[in-house]
């Protein structure tokens, strides 16, 4: 899963005992968010919510929801060419190895072609790409207001789905960027009571462009864990739990995104333009 994608150099060698073998912490927690109190007065569920009911809250993790399609759509075609002229190539030169079969170099240009072809489908299923393909699309994060605990889904490979006491968890909005862009995410790391190692980082719902907004997705998550599913509204639309192309295309063209910027009275056209401009690409995210 994409949300395991940079994990397997930290966790590797921790087997299944989380708390066993915590890993000393790397950044402060002294920016973290308060448990108990308002961080502030608007709340905000950043489209990244399963399922909310009286008794759970389930959004997805934020790599889940922002990457998924990303690699499929940058690689696909340019591998699919690839393929195509290498298996152009290795056909040709079956052919002529058969008019002429004890011809040396045609001999070692098909093996060579062969390997070839072969390397690049296998790179195709085995390279990043499988974290798009032929695995687990719901990473669901659940928050449990009844019993107070997070429970966050991994594979069976990291020891499956881990739980933790909300009130043992930190919470801080923390930068990340691709390029020129930057990115708030929440972040929450379950530490250990010293303070100086933790046994898990995760991230929660999405990537959002405002600081400001990452602010209000905690509160909303905060509200619901500790004055009630009563005190933040039901999210205009939810994430599906299985596969759906409607709901793809909605993410990589943003509508719900403009159509709540346009309410706010701000002007959508240039962000318009763009998405015309490179719906190409975007379908072909959708797609992935």
């Amino acid at each position: 899963m994409l949300n395991e994608s940079g994990l397997y150099e930290r966790d590797r060698d921790r087997g299944n005992d989380w708390f066993g073998h915590p890993l000393k912490l790397d950044r402060s927690l002294r920016r973290a968010l308060p448990h108990g109190e308002r961080a502030t007065d608007e709340v905000y569920d950043a489209g990244s919510i399963y399922k909310k009911n009286g008794i759970y809250l389930e959004t997805t993790h934020a790599k889940e929801r922002f990457l998924r399609g990303m690699l499929t759509g940058g690689t696909v075609l340019p591998l699919i060419g690839i393929d195509i002229l290498v298996a152009y190539f290795l056909f040709s030169s079956i052919s002529d190895l058969i008019a002429d079969p004890n011809d040396l170099s045609l001999i070692l240009l098909t093996i060579y072609t062969a390997i070839l072809w072969g390397g690049v489908n296998l790179f195709a299923l085995y390279s990043p790409l499988m974290y798009d393909w032929f695995n687990y699309r719901h990473a669901p994060i659940r928050f449990n207001r009844r019993t107070r605990q997070v429970h966050v889904f991994y594979t069976p490979r990291f020891g499956g789905p881990r739980s933790y006491d909300w009130d043992a968890l930190t919470a801080q909005i923390l930068e990340t960027g691709r390029g020129k862009v930057t990115y708030y995410v929440l972040t929450m790391t379950a530490a250990d009571p010293s303070g100086r190692y933790y046994y898990d980082r995760f991230e929660v719902g999405n990537q959002l462009l405002h600081r400001e907004e990452g602010i209000r997705w905690w509160e909303y998550i905060r509200r619901f864990m500790e004055e009630g599913p009563d005190s933040v509204p039901d999210p205009d639309w939810t994430l599906s739990e299985h596969l759906s192309l409607r709901e793809s295309f909605v993410r990589w063209f943003a509508l719900h995104e403009l159509r709540r910027e346009r309410a706010l009275g701000l002007n959508v056209r240039p962000a318009i333009a763009r998405i015309i401009l490179i719906s190409p690409f975007l379908a072909l995210f959708s797609i992935g």
